[in-house]
């Protein structure tokens, strides 16, 4: 029974890293160096689009915790950000004009989110 105690305490943590969260292969380091000759990529598609400007409120970024044990406000989200492993608590909605995200801004912090601040976007229409 010592035995297989003792191999379950050593197994364990070779268990618990071998099940590290998946991300996203765009998250990988690019290489440092570059081949002279590069196969060429499949291009991005593009659309007749053009950039808009938008705003969004950000409160917090948990690194440790779960959004789900927090209740956060109905105005908020919580997006996960797979290559940094971490949830940005933002507003649901994103504003064109900066002056309602202001608005917005100062709303939160009457509600006791201090840290609240403004990160901007590119939207296109």
């Amino acid at each position: 029974m010592k035995k297989l105690a003792f191999i379950f305490a050593l197994c364990t943590p070779l268990i618990v890293l071998a099940q590290a969260p998946t991300r996203p292969a765009y998250c990988d380091e690019l290489p440092a160096t570059y081949e002279k000759v590069v196969a060429p990529n499949t291009p991005l598609p593009q659309f007749n689009t053009t950039p808009v400007t938008e705003y969004k409120i950000q409160v917090a970024i948990l690194k440790f915790t779960h959004p789900k044990d927090f209740p956060f406000h109905k105005k908020l989200v919580a997006r996960w950000r797979p290559c940094e492993q971490v949830w940005v608590i933002e507003s649901r909605d994103s504003f064109r004009n900066r002056a309602d995200a202001e608005k917005l801004k100062s709303e939160l912090i009457r509600l006791g989110y201090n840290g609240a601040y403004i990160v901007e976007l590119m939207g296109y229409e």
